[in-house]
């Protein structure tokens, strides 16, 4: 029997489904879902996505599915929702169903409870350590309004400010990469059109410059390149801030974020000693789900 696994991120989500030995039949992508399920508009959108991904991965019959949210915790209001959606719409029983905090699910796919840190650089940011007993200890991730530095955000909101600075100085953007990269992604360099672009996206809109920054550094830009090596500071603090707390732990780092430069590894690295992991959350989300089709194997 195959499984689902999905990993709902704050700029997209990917699903993959695995047959019963653990290789993998299909993936894909869909829109962002996230926990912060507070309203009804925000219910709609996530079922939105959520049946989207479901209609995909339908052609492979997964027989139970788990999924790591950003934003969620197990057992709360938000997930039993989200539980409940998925086993009506999937026509699975409840117990092949389970929705978890994706940053669980993270550091189960690379530590023991209790053994490390580990530091998660996506949209936005988190150091997470999960004890023996089960509780969790973290630092960082508050979300793109007052936190999350170093994530894909940070770095898109930090270039944008760079950008209209030199704009405000009277300098001319098309004389740095940054800009040009920038603006090539967004389609326009000029103000009313960023404003658009940034208040009609939002978070996910912001998160998706990242990229540009990343190929701007490559071409040498100055201001780009710092803005990364300060993403990979604020990430080891992430890191350090915890260990403060902890004592010694080794520490790991991963998320969709490293993927814009290797300057950001090379900026934590200058700060604290750790190892990076490229691994995929939906494939660690289809693999508790053949646990749990082991677990209940009865239809």
């Amino acid at each position: 029997m195959n499984a689902l696994g999905i990993d709902g991120g704050a700029s997209s989500s990917k699903w993959v489904v695995l047959d019963g030995t653990g290789l993998p039949l299909a993936e894909g992508r869909a829109g962002p879902i996230t926990g912060h399920l507070y309203s009804p508009a925000a219910r709609a959108q996530a079922a939105t996505e959520l049946e989207q991904i479901l209609s995909q991965a339908r052609a492979q019959a997964p027989a139970a599915i788990v999924a790591g949210i950003t934003g969620l915790d197990a057992d709360t209001p938000e997930a039993k929702w989200l539980a409940g959606y998925m086993a009506e719409a999937s026509r699975l029983p409840p117990e092949r169903v389970r929705v978890f905090n994706d940053m669980d699910l993270a550091y189960r796919a690379h530590f023991a409870p209790g053994q490390g840190i580990l530091v998660y650089a996506g949209t936005g940011s988190i150091a997470y350590h999960l004890t023996q007993e089960g509780a969790v200890v973290r630092a960082g991730g508050h979300g793109y309004l007052i936190g999350d530095e170093g994530g894909g955000f940070w770095i898109g909101k930090t270039a944008l400010r760079q950008w209209l600075h030199w704009q405000d100085s009277g300098l001319n953007p098309r004389n740095f990469p940054l800009a040009q990269q920038l603006a090539q992604a967004i389609g326009a360099e000029d103000w009313p059109r960023i404003r658009e672009y940034v208040y009609s996206g939002g978070r996910q809109a912001v998160a998706a410059l990242a990229p540009a920054v990343g190929r701007a550094a490559a071409l040498g830009d100055e201001a780009a390149r710092a803005i990364l090596g300060q993403a990979g500071q604020a990430l080891a603090h992430l890191a350090l801030t915890l260990r403060s707390r902890l004592g010694e732990r080794p520490i790991l780092l991963t998320g969709g974020a490293l993927r814009v430069s290797p300057l950001l590894e090379e900026g934590a690295r200058a700060c604290v000693d750790l190892e990076v992991s490229p691994a995929s959350f939906a494939q660690t989300a289809a693999h508790l789900a053949l646990k749990i089709l082991h677990q209940h194997p009865g239809r």
